[in-house]
């Protein structure tokens, strides 16, 4: 999924996305009846880490995994880990890595440039799709 799409989605859901400056490099939160997105620009590098920044905000959104600076850690990681996951099967499909391993492409390395994601995030779509047996 490309960077337009997901802005699409936030559009389609009524989810504002604002530039929004702050310690992080993105927040959702609601505001009103609403939801929005902060995505702090200045301190993102590029479009590929905007693209997954806002996969995972979106993925709060979607999977209702909010929390607040007095939730204990272990409700930070549960939230977290939702949010990932949708996050990287949104952005790394099965398919995904077919293909990739048809172009010949086998390393992480290799498979995150195909797929311009960080390896960290095709790290965890991998790790998602074996725990779960899907691939």
């Amino acid at each position: 999924m490309e960077l337009d799409e997901l802005y699409n989605i936030a559009n389609k859901e009524k989810i504002s996305v604002i530039p929004f400056k702050m310690k992080n490099k993105a927040i959702i939160g609601k505001v009103g009846k609403r939801y929005c997105i902060g995505l702090n620009y200045s301190k993102i590098d590029n479009s590929r880490e905007e693209k997954e920044l806002l996969a995972e905000e979106l993925g709060h959104y979607y999977y209702d995994a909010f929390y607040n600076t007095y939730s204990n850690i272990t409700t930070i990681q549960q939230k977290e880990y939702k949010a990932l996951k949708w996050k990287c099967t949104v952005l790394v499909s099965i398919n995904d890595f077919k293909k990739a391993i048809k172009n010949g492409l086998y390393t992480l390395y290799d498979i995150a440039e195909y797929l311009n994601l960080s390896e960290e995030t095709v790290q965890f779509a991998y790790n998602y799709y074996k725990e779960n047996q899907y691939i």
